[in-house]
């Protein structure tokens, strides 16, 4: 008896995007999601491109699994030193080896698009999912898409995020929940994006007949907690029920991303599943050079046609060429426990982009007792700073409003640097007047005591003895008199 998968998949745009960016690929041995980022700069092509190269993996999978074990078998055996990880499955190890290459070969496919079309650049895709091998999973991940396991009631994550939520929430400084409306949580640490520090997480795991499996995009896993998708997962509720309701959650939760997923179940001996594309990967186009978008659109549906079976039948020929030339291929050595995928790359490969966009905020913070804008964020990663000061004011922070002093501490976003230093000349007016209001208390204190009362024994105006100057409250005054503040009410300064 074997292990095999029953599934469901479902991509729509959502209720804000404008087209659809995501792509999935399901058969009886492989489950992935691919969700394209880049928008103009063609997230959906680069979502298709990883999807096509693992289906083109997919169909001659036994081929380069076996072309990846004849290569690790030479290794070993040429190798003096004992295998670590001898226990552990040599087909899983293969399958891995092959995924790696796959991903190798849509990076570099990428890159040849970049250089052909400059306007593509910026574009990117994760990818997400399962491979079956030997009543196991092998599994990939790279980017914010998600995988879970569903066993005994209770949901699993598999996977974890390359991004900058995902950090900060593994340091303790930000919760789940808080991560959902984070302001960077859109910013994804590790891609397939032409970059060569694009290292995938991979790893396998164990599965049983009745475990259910759910791989989605950031257009579900990204709007709601895991305890909320739980809900709905782990309710007993068929495939086709459980996809539906959990795309009602996303819609409940706002839509704004298109929401992609695969539900399958772990059966005995099932009956195989059907082989299905869907999302961007079926109504994308390879392009040729800059002038893609006036060239195809000048195709009839006929040549269209023509020119995709042509991409695919080169697609295929290529397989077996391509297939182990991944930069870093996963050997009998590499064991990354699938539950908690290591991510000690996850910053070194995302640092140049992430530097990028930090250069493109600022903010008002403190630089020591003075008010001062800066370039970045306020964050710290890896003991470094995230930010760079342009202008220290002469504005001191303990010269402003109390509000306002408390607002420069926690840092105020500001939208560029012009923005910027018009905030710091309004907090130096804000400054001057406290300083003013500071000044005309301190010199009313410091007023001369003014010319003493008739002496008891004089007669006052009515023939009375003159007492303690009475305040506008009624209580006596001993000292100059100074303006009656209510003492539950704040002072500005």
């Amino acid at each position: 008896m074997a292990l095999t998968l029953s599934y469901d998949s479902h991509s729509e745009i959502g209720l804000v995007r404008s087209n659809n960016q995501d792509s999935a690929y399901t058969s009886p041995r492989m489950l992935m999601v691919a969700d394209g980022m880049g928008g103009a700069a063609a997230g959906d092509l680069a979502s298709a491109v990883a999807t096509w190269e693992l289906r083109a993996t997919d169909e001659s999978l036994a081929e380069l699994v076996a072309a990846a074990r004849s290569e690790r078998l030479a290794a070993e055996a040429a190798s003096p030193q004992p295998d670590p990880d001898e226990d552990h499955p040599g087909d899983l190890v293969d399958v891995l080896t092959v995924l790696a290459s796959t991903l190798a070969h849509a990076n570099e496919k990428l890159v040849q698009l970049v250089e052909d079309d400059p306007e593509l650049a910026g574009m990117g895709t994760t990818v997400c999912g399962f491979v079956l091998a030997d009543d196991k999973l092998a599994a990939v991940n790279i980017g914010d898409s998600r995988a879970y396991l569903i066993r005994d009631g209770r949901l699993h994550r598999v996977t974890r995020d390359h991004s900058w939520v995902q950090t900060l929430v593994d340091e303790g400084r930000i919760t789940e929940a808080e991560a959902l409306e984070h302001p960077h949580r859109s910013l994804v640490l590790r891609v397939l994006n032409g970059s060569p520090q694009y290292e995938p997480d991979l790893g396998w795991l164990d599965i049983k007949a009745g475990d259910r499996l759910l791989v989605c995009s950031d257009g579900l896993c990204g709007l709601m907690t895991d305890a909320a998708i739980a809900e709905v997962a782990t309710a007993g509720l068929s495939r086709a029920d459980t996809t539906d309701q959990l795309v009602a959650l996303a819609y409940q939760a706002g839509g704004y991303d298109n929401i992609t997923l695969i539900v399958a179940d772990v059966e005995v001996d099932g009956p195989p599943g059907v082989v299905a594309m869907i999302g961007a990967a079926t109504t994308a186009s390879m392009p040729t050079g800059p002038e893609r978008t006036a060239s195809f659109a000048a195709l009839s549906t006929t040549e269209m046609d023509e020119l995709q079976a042509q991409e695919r039948a080169m697609t295929e020929a290529e397989a077996a060429r391509y297939a182990l030339r991944g930069r870093r291929r996963p050997s009998a050595r590499v064991k990354l426990a699938i539950g908690a995928l290591i991510p000690i790359l996850a910053l070194v490969g995302g640092g140049l982009g992430f530097y990028q966009y930090t250069q493109t905020r600022f903010f008002i913070g403190p630089d020591d007792a003075h008010v001062a804008l800066y370039r970045g964020i306020p964050d710290r990663l890896l003991g470094q700073d995230l930010s760079t000061l342009l202008e220290t004011d002469a504005t001191r922070i303990a010269d402003l409003p109390p509000y306002y002093a408390e607002r420069v501490r926690a840092t105020i976003t500001v939208n560029d640097h012009e923005t910027g230093r018009s905030t710091l000349a309004e907090l130096r007016v804000k400054a001057e007047q406290c300083i003013a209001q500071r000044e005309a208390r301190a010199r009313a204190t410091a007023e001369p005591i003014p010319p003493a009362s008739p002496a008891p024994d004089d007669p006052g105006t009515n023939g009375e003895t003159a007492g303690p100057a009475q305040t506008p409250g009624g209580g006596e005054s001993v000292g100059p008199s100074v303006p009656a503040v209510p003492v539950s009410a704040p002072e500005e300064c």
